[in-house]
């Protein structure tokens, strides 16, 4: 369970845009809309949290896809374009509010996690890594560095990446809300929050949260997960 007990900044967007292609040799389905015992994985996950204000993010190439939700009282948008999992943040189309969080819509948590933050934070969980993760450095909650996707680092224990934010636009060290159009475009696409968000926010933190988790990001966790969820 994912829960909060802030009554403010509750905002949440749960990135949903993944093409999922290293499940393509199993499925055809969007990775967050992979049945899971005769329901979507995102369906599991959205069971899981309370206290936020959900808006699922798509693009326009999946959009369709998550439209339903509307009706089942979470807000849908569409980023345009494939712009990775921070496009939304940098683009002038998609307005959100000066802080809110970000969880990555392919993870479940099957343990309870209360959320809460003042500060740009990134959560964690002390663990062996796995090599195609990130993790950061740092000590008293204060990052000092993000390591991300270091295979050398397989069977290493770190405060690793857990896919859950709480971001303050204002603690970002360069301008946000640019265009993201063909035409226009000033900064690279895609935009990852591991490689051009979390590196340019000023004095970053961290939290340790001690829970499980199951992403679905290959055909080898996913079915791990289907095993687990009996």
């Amino acid at each position: 369970m994912i829960v909060t007990e802030s009554k403010e900044e509750t905002k949440l967007y749960i990135l949903v845009g993944g093409k999922g292609t290293r499940l393509s040799s199993v499925t055809d389905t969007p990775k967050c809309l992979v049945d899971i015992k005769g329901k979507p994985f995102i369906d599991h996950l959205l069971d899981t949290i309370k206290g936020f204000d959900i808006t699922l993010v798509c693009s326009d190439l999946n959009y369709e896809d998550f439209e339903p939700y509307k009706d089942k009282g979470v807000d849908v948008i569409s980023e345009g374009m494939p712009s990775g999992t921070a496009g939304f943040i940098m683009n002038a189309k998609v307005e959100t509010p000066d802080s809110f969080w970000v969880m990555n819509g392919d993870t479940y948590y099957p343990g309870e996690i209360n959320l809460d933050a003042d500060r740009s934070t990134i959560f964690v969980n002390k663990e062996k890594t796995r090599g195609d993760e990130g993790y950061v450095i740092g000590e008293n909650e204060k990052v000092e560095k993000y390591v991300e996707k270091n295979p050398e680092t397989a069977g290493e224990t770190h405060l690793v990446n857990i896919g859950i934010y709480k971001l303050y636009l204002d603690e970002l060290i360069f301008p946000y809300r640019v265009p993201l159009y063909p035409t226009q475009r000033q900064f690279k696409i895609p935009l990852s929050m591991e490689y051009d968000i979390l590196p340019n926010i000023i004095d970053l933190r961290y939290k340790e949260v001690d829970t499980n988790r199951f992403d679905i990001g290959t055909p080898e966790r996913l079915e791990k997960f289907k095993k687990w969820f009996v």
